[in-house]
């Protein structure tokens, strides 16, 4: 199969969701985190990250509502894709328990003007684009606290993935570059505390 590397959207927005446990009908949204990267011209873009926690008492449906209204108009939406839930499936079948759909597919329900692409990523992709760029991220087993806490830097890793194994060189070249300067301008800001 050949794979022709496409031209980076014009409205980009990579998504991290934190979850105390791994995603299914038991464990609750305890962090997200959207990177949104505008493509301004050929040669220049914008980025912005929005950060957010929550408490276990916050509503899926409201997590989701929020992440629906955040994502700029037009958007192509990028996310880890779930691992197999057919486990989880069968699990609340046998429980008799109602199999809720996936956090994308909420959104969808809600954004229809979306472009929504679950990536599967292996974890040595993102570690490697991680280490290129030297972002940190949560270590395997890490606490959810610590997954929340680097939750924009994940979403940052995604699209930076998603940049270097999907997207045509010359937007590696141009974007990468703008993402440098952008993150060498972020990391010089003085903490607000």
């Amino acid at each position: 199969m050949n794979f022709s590397p496409r031209r980076h959207p014009q409205v980009l927005t990579a998504l991290e969701i934190v979850r105390d446990r791994p995603a299914s009908y038991r464990s609750t949204i305890r962090c997200i985190a959207m990177f949104t990267v505008t493509t301004c011209n050929e040669y220049g873009a914008r980025f912005a990250i929005e950060h957010y926690a929550f408490d276990r008492e916050t509503k899926r449906s409201d997590i989701i509502g929020g992440i629906a209204r955040s994502i700029p108009v037009d958007a192509t939406l990028i996310a880890k894709a779930q691992p197999s839930q057919m486990s989880e499936w069968r699990m609340a079948v046998h429980a008799g328990m109602p199999f809720s759909p996936s956090d994308l597919q909420l959104i969808r329900r809600q954004r229809n003007d979306l472009a929504i692409m679950p990536l599967r990523c292996r974890e040595a992709a993102l570690d490697e684009t991680a280490a290129f760029h030297a972002i940190q991220r949560a270590g395997p087993g890490s606490s959810t606290r610590a997954q929340a806490r680097r939750a924009a830097d994940e979403a940052q890793v995604l699209w930076a993935t998603f940049l270097s194994t999907c997207c045509r060189e010359n937007d590696r070249t141009s974007l990468g570059s703008a993402y440098q300067a952008w993150r060498a301008i972020e990391n010089a800001r003085p903490l607000p505390f």
